[in-house]
């Protein structure tokens, strides 16, 4: 029925070295008293230093220049940010990447308010689309952190990206075969254990295993978000994956942890060498308090 491929990252043009912003051990202290921060993973960041809208245009020319898309041919452009970027972005901003790349004949919309898993609800809800009347989808995520104080946090550091994806009936190497998404309230107000957040993560797996009919030993590689390296293997541990699945590290150590974009960048590291590996079952999920979202996508 279609497929999900062309996929294109534009990271922030600027590197930076935790080190570097204004008062980091301090920071990092208050919000990790007992660990060495050398023990996390992360080696570098990366900082948009110009307005947003250049760094979306550019990411939706690349998705399109992989097939040849045109801009008028695109129907639906979905961005999808996490909560804290959401009032970021300004009331115009989708008429001006519309503007600036062409995309004048397309519906807009914006998928938000699951943090870091926004972008693959944007996934299933642009695979729908596909599905229903549209012919060519491209999928936007994009997250960045304008004070560099704020990107200190104890579970990662932030950096800037945009990351895309074109989701289309005429292209693309990667199907839709599942997906889950599923909520935990006590982990939206912080009051989550161990115990709620191994099972919104399961949750959502087992919903989008059941979709495909699979299992989680059919699995070629998983792509999660890009958190610090012990945090990735706890929530590997929590949610009975095997650690040589996970790719995420060396993007993470290049680029710090770029919210819902994280997922699209660490496949596409993947895969950027050789492509999709025919006949592979990818998982793509993210985590953030209070949810759990995942896609499984075959390669074909």
């Amino acid at each position: 029925m279609g497929g999900i491929g062309s996929f294109a990252c534009v990271v922030g043009d600027a590197e930076g070295r935790p080190e570097h912003i204004p008062g980091f051990e301090d920071l990092w202290r208050a919000v990790s008293p007992d660990t060495a921060f050398a023990a996390m993973g992360t080696g570098t960041y990366r900082k948009m230093t110009g307005p947003l809208v250049p760094y979306i245009v550019d990411c939706v020319a690349k998705v399109l220049s992989a097939h040849g898309v045109r801009a008028a041919e695109v129907d639906r452009l979905v961005l999808a940010t996490s909560d804290a970027v959401l009032g970021l972005l300004g009331r115009d901003v989708a008429v001006e990447v519309m503007r600036a790349a062409g995309l004048t004949a397309c519906v807009p919309a914006i998928v938000s308010l699951q943090q870091c898993c926004s972008s693959l609800e944007a996934l299933r809800y642009g695979w729908g689309l596909v599905g229903a009347d549209a012919r060519n989808v491209v999928l936007v995520a994009l997250d960045f952190t304008p004070d560099d104080r704020d990107r200190v946090k104890s579970f990662a550091l932030f950096g800037d990206a945009v990351a895309g994806c074109l989701i289309s009936r005429d292209h693309g190497d990667l199907t839709l075969a599942g997906t889950g998404l599923a909520a935990d309230f006590s982990g939206m107000i912080g009051q989550d254990t161990f115990a709620s957040r191994q099972a919104v993560a399961r949750a959502a797996l087992d919903r989008a295993f059941r979709q495909a009919g699979r299992g989680p030993g059919d699995v070629t590689k998983i792509f999660t978000s890009s958190l610090f390296a012990p945090i990735v293997s706890f929530n590997a541990m929590a949610a009975g994956q095997a650690r040589e699945l996970l790719h995420f590290q060396g993007p993470m150590t290049r680029y710090g942890h770029c919210g819902n974009a994280d997922w699209l960048i660490n496949l596409m590291d993947h895969t950027d060498k050789s492509g999709p590996e025919r006949g592979a079952l990818y998982l793509a999920q993210a985590s953030a308090p209070g949810f759990f979202a995942c896609a499984l996508m075959e390669a074909r």
